[in-house]
């Protein structure tokens, strides 16, 4: 009798023990990252001006080996490359301006991880110099690509080859809303939205310089009544208001305010032939090489770059005036040490 009701028993126990392996077996699963000695780095630098701060980086490694299963409307299974999300805080080089993070490529582990994508971003270190309950809004965010695969902000808006390099504008927007409870924001103007979105399936230095305009600021105020018509204002730095249906301000017309150039000159058709490039000397004296005695400047536009064949008149330190065309890679022709340091430079007109 008590063999007929331990039968039973031995025949559930075999399947008691397999669901309990298989339950510890897929808890077991290590899902962690560990990336080998010898996997290749990727270095992100972020070149800070004083104002502002960096925000935590948002890292995302991948898997096609760790799946992640989701179910879709009708119940279906879906499977997708697993993600393993980690936060790392960029580190200042010594005493400069440069605050950086370097990544393993490969993330290494038993789910054999890569790294998909970064989400960075600079904010202002100090929102109450604009007022009291003044929150650090966005605009200054940045997301990099390095997979097939789109980043939890969406995918890339540009494709570039090899390394990273990003320097942009940006420009101190305050803003006020009403509706809802009153909000105050110091958030940073560009030229996209919230995030600067990139694929770069090759880089391996990705470099990020926000170039702050802080005597640019731009103010705004939302609506108090919630009706066809009513638009958020904007106060611009040259005085001008403009309540035109923009949710954000128009960073062509700060361009313009600033730099005096028209607002077609910023778009990447015109720019290269656009007039009026804000030519400018820069500082730096270049020694002449075989020619003791001598140096040359550089003529460029203001974000740095050389401006081939415009006309210059340059006044040295003893009231000497040069003046000619600057070469193709820029360069003044050379002159004497006594022309350095300049006391006066201008650019009456561009040669084209």
């Amino acid at each position: 009798m008590n063999a007929t009701k331990d039968k039973p028993m031995r025949h559930r126990l075999p399947v008691v023990l397999f669901a309990l392996f298989f339950s510890l077996s897929g808890c077991s699963q290590d899902y962690s990252l560990a990336s080998p000695p010898d996997s290749e780095k990727i270095t992100v630098t972020v070149k800070l001006p004083k104002e502002l701060k960096t925000e935590t980086m948002w890292v995302m490694y991948r898997s096609a080996t760790c799946k992640s299963i989701s179910h879709g409307a009708s119940g279906q299974r879906l499977e997708q490359d697993g993600h393993h999300s980690v936060y790392k805080e960029f580190q200042r080089q010594g005493q400069s301006d440069l605050y950086q993070v370097e990544l393993p490529k490969d993330g290494g582990g038993a789910c054999k991880w890569h790294l998909a994508n970064v989400t960075f971003g600079v904010v202002y270190a100090d929102p109450a110099r604009f007022g009291e309950n003044v929150i650090a809004g966005g605009g200054g965010g940045v997301v990099v690509i390095f997979d097939h695969n789109n980043s939890p902000r969406g995918g890339a808006d540009i494709k570039v080859d090899g390394d990273l390099t990003i320097k942009k504008d940006y420009y101190p927007w305050v803003s006020e809303a009403f509706l809802g409870g009153y909000r105050k924001h110091i958030s940073l103007a560009g030229e996209g939205g919230i995030y600067l979105k990139y694929q770069a399936l090759e880089a391996r230095q990705v470099y990020f310089e926000p170039v702050l305009h802080s005597d640019y600021v731009i103010y705004s105020e939302g609506t108090k009544v919630q009706k066809k018509g009513s638009f958020i204002k904007f106060i611009y730095p040259d005085g001008s208001v403009i309540a035109d249906g923009r949710s954000k301000p128009n960073f062509l017309k700060l361009q313009t305010i600033r730099t005096g150039r028209a607002a077609d000159c910023f778009t990447v058709g015109r720019y290269a032939n656009c007039p009026d490039r804000r030519p400018q000397l820069l500082p730096d004296w270049l020694p002449e090489p075989g020619k003791p005695g001598f140096g040359r400047y550089v003529v460029a536009d203001e974000w740095g770059n050389k401006l081939p064949t415009y006309f210059y008149r340059l006044v040295g330190e003893d009231g000497q005036v040069f003046q000619d065309l600057s070469e193709p890679n820029g360069r003044t022709k050379p002159l004497p040490e006594s022309a350095h340091p300049v006391r006066n430079a201008e650019f009456p007109k561009r040669v084209w």
